[in-house]
């Protein structure tokens, strides 16, 4: 049987970038203006970015089985999660974190597993970025859908409804290093 899995909802592209010191004051001092000054991929570049689902009351999941629409409870994709937030960032020597992208795209994200041999939704497996202890807020975003440990035969990033950049935060990373060992 194939395993389909679709969350409608709002996604977030998000950089968090160790930066120097010159380079913080630059960010802080030119904003938003900071995007103007470099191409699209230079705050996706590197491994210290998100590109998620966010985890809202209003996003929608819906499951089908051999394109049978099923009753489905986001509740079982959070029942076997991992999260993270990058320990990239705190291991590093720099001084400060660059927030930079966008943080509500609406948008689809769709899983297929081929020839599942039996379902059961506790199989889900999620991967989960808390983005908490860096935004001071509670946005947490789906990295990852499993099924059976098994990354999905086919994924589709569908229906964009475009974005706002955020205005990029300049975060002190030894203040988070101590929010982080307190934690």
């Amino acid at each position: 049987m194939n395993v389909t899995l679709t969350i409608t909802g709002r996604s977030c592209d998000l950089a968090l970038h160790p930066v120097s010191p010159r380079t913080a004051l630059a960010i802080r001092a030119k904003g938003r203006k900071i995007y103007a000054e470099k191409y699209m991929d230079f705050w996706r570049r590197g491994n210290t970015r998100n590109f998620g689902m966010r985890i809202e009351a209003d996003t929608k999941v819906e499951l089908s089985i051999d394109g049978s629409e099923q009753a489905f409870d986001m509740g079982a994709l959070l029942g076997n999660v991992s999260t993270s937030m990058s320990n990239l960032y705190l291991d590093s020597k720099a001084k400060y974190l660059a927030v930079m992208g966008f943080a509500e795209e609406v948008c689809s994200y769709t899983w297929t597993w081929n020839n599942v041999q039996s379902f059961d939704a506790a199989r889900f497996m999620t991967c989960i970025t808390d983005f908490g202890p860096v935004l001071g807020s509670t946005m947490r975003a789906i990295d990852e859908v499993r099924y059976d440990t098994l990354c999905a035969d086919d994924f589709a990033w569908g229906n964009p409804g475009g974005f706002t950049l955020i205005d990029p935060v300049v975060l002190d990373l030894d203040q988070l290093r101590r929010v982080a060992r307190a934690a």
